[in-house]
């Protein structure tokens, strides 16, 4: 029988397939994940829908393919049950034919020699034969963070043979904003490992395999209540068996960034606080991404599972009034999103060139810069700010601080500055839906910071700006530099900014246009001070004028408001004594 790409969203009639999960003569059993596909929305798993032996894989990493596309051909549970399988989940229980029997007593001995043994692996035999087959899970790299769907391998910090416990880093990958140490959701051994530094895989994509440790008290249930462990499991009467791979799946998935929740469970008997629902890897993404709780979504799936097509049937009917009248039109997230670009000429034809590879941090730029420029109407305004004092007063206390101390800049003064002026026009520190036509406020001042690095542009961010003190934005500024330099920037402390700041006054400029950070609506921007003849009470005096240009989203921020809040930053800079009173 064939399994064919099933429809993955309105709207999408092809995809790209990104990694294969599966070969022929594994095993795999209905809603394990056996592809990850592109779309032009996101990257995606796809689940098996059926019990069954892979005898053919149709497609392979690269191939673009219509919905309803064979993808996989598969031999029936029946059919292949007596295929051992090598690699992914066991056989749904049949009692008829593959529950767990009574052995001979040379079966008996066996496993308990076995499950006396510290090293050997646990195993469960079947009644199909004298078979047995390794409880051996897959680990998948996890979500590492909002809008990240692959990363490159930077180094493997295991091997086969090796023990690990829930926590630990296994992994360090590179993705298009950070260097990020990947660690495991469960404990076990090391089976085998599949990527090699300078891979580069998808967020779901599998990284190891492993066993579960020898003397982990692994647990399956018994219809009557009683609990099998690893030891007596070869002389229990016939019951049905609930795989490993369904204990690992019922699981929590490991949140974003890489964090780990807490250690996995290794019995199968249900904790009355946790109470799992089940459900696939893909659904419980899907349903994360929708804000979702699976208690809530009505299964359909075999044994209570919620698969894809209830979190989507839900969200159509359940929450219908959440929907615009008219559908809103989803933001391009690149440049090809947009619009189509022509083919490049060749310029080899005229003269020598060179092609050179984009790092995945400029590609990353290159997406937010353009998703932010065909998402927000933006207006650029400029005036300029008499820092005369301000630098004096500046200056004196940098002299007067300890050697080694953090020093206080114009940027750390323009964050005192801005916060005060946030304050005062509150939609400048919000967000617009588009989506909805709601404006969202935020109550907290998180102000990013520009940092140019031989990588390209980050932008770390400040967080709670107006609750620390001159000298604690100074130390906290001095620090994020430094970490986005050495690319040691974590993903939290890129994220959740209201408010930005660019400074190029080191490099030089008169005046620059910035664009807004999406999803904020304005960024303000600092080019070089220089001195000025400046009229002041009918004299002609010699003033330090600092430029700004502020860029803010005309959807939210009228002219007028944007050139009141301007002219509140240039008061604010101008005047040393309201600026430490206000802010």
């Amino acid at each position: 029988m064939e399994f064919r790409l099933p429809p993955l969203g309105e709207g999408i009639d092809t995809v790209t397939v990104t990694a294969v999960l599966v070969r022929p003569g594994e095993y795999v059993r209905a809603g394990q994940n056996v592809l990850t596909v592109e779309t032009d929305k996101a990257a995606v798993e796809v689940p098996v829908d059926t019990d069954g032996l892979v005898e053919e894989v149709v497609v392979q990493p690269g191939d673009k393919i219509p919905i309803d596309t064979p993808i996989l051909r598969l031999r029936s549970a029946r059919e292949a049950q007596n295929a051992p399988p090598q690699l992914g989940g066991l056989p749904s229980s049949r009692p008829s034919d593959g529950a767990l029997s009574t052995s001979s007593s040379s079966s008996h001995s066996s496993s308990s020699s076995q499950a006396s043994d510290p090293k050997a692996t646990e195993k469960v035999a079947f009644s199909s034969g004298s078979t047995t087959r390794d409880i051996t899970s897959d680990f998948l790299l996890p979500e590492l963070g909002e809008g990240i769907d692959s990363a490159t391998i930077t180094a493997v910090l295991v091997r086969p043979g090796d023990a690990v416990v829930a926590g630990q880093n296994v992994l360090t990958v590179e993705t298009d904003k950070a260097a990020v140490e990947v660690p495991i959701d469960r404990p076990g051994i090391v089976a085998a490992v599949h990527v090699q530094p300078g891979d580069k895989i998808p967020v779901g994509g599998r990284v190891l395999s492993v066993q579960p440790l020898p003397q982990a008290s692994q647990a399956v249930t018994a219809p009557a209540g009683r609990t099998l462990t690893s030891n007596n499991a070869a002389s229990a009467t016939p019951a049905s068996v609930t795989s490993a791979a369904d204990r690992l799946q019922d699981q929590p998935i490991s949140p974003p960034n890489g964090t780990v929740a807490g250690p996995a469970t290794t019995t199968v008997a249900k904790e009355p606080q946790r109470e799992w629902i089940p459900a696939s890897p893909a659904a419980r993404r899907l349903a994360r991404e929708l804000g979702l709780s699976l208690r809530e979504v009505p299964p359909t799936g075999r044994g209570g599972r919620v698969t894809l097509e209830d979190i989507k049937n839900f969200v159509r009917t359940e929450r219908e009034r959440l929907r615009q009248p008219s559908a809103a039109v989803p933001l391009a997230t690149t440049a090809q999103d947009a619009f189509h670009l022509p083919p490049l000429p060749d310029f080899s034809k005229y003269g020598p060139v060179e092609v050179r590879e984009v790092s995945p941090l400029r590609q990353a730029i290159a997406k937010n810069l353009t998703l932010a420029w065909h998402a927000v109407p933006m207006v650029t305004q400029h005036d300029l700010a008499d820092i005369t004092e301000l630098e004096v007063g500046r200056k004196r206390i940098v002299d007067t601080l300890p050697p080694g101390s953090p020093k206080i800049t114009m940027t750390v003064l323009a964050i005192k500055a801005s916060v005060a002026a946030l304050k005062e026009f509150p939609h400048f520190n919000s967000s617009f839906d588009a989506n909805t036509g709601r404006l969202i406020y935020k109550r907290y001042y998180h102000i990013g910071i520009a940092v140019d690095t031989k990588e390209g542009l980050v932008v770390p961010v400040v967080r709670d700006a107006d609750k620390k003190s001159i000298r604690e934005l100074a130390a906290e500024v001095q620090s994020l530099a430094e970490k986005a330099r050495a690319r040691q920037l974590r993903l939290e402390e890129m994220r959740g900014g209201t408010f930005t700041i660019s400074n190029l006054g080191g490099i030089g400029g008169t005046a620059f246009t910035p664009i807004v950070n999406y999803p904020e609506v304005a960024i303000l921007g600092l080019s070089r001070s220089t001195w000025q003849a400046v009229v002041r009470d009918g004299q002609i005096v010699p003033r330090l004028m600092l430029p700004l240009s502020l860029t803010y989203d005309h959807r939210v921020i009228d002219g007028a408001d944007g050139c009141r809040f301007l002219s509140r930053l240039v008061q604010l800079l101008g005047d040393p004594l309201r600026l430490l009173l206000e802010a």
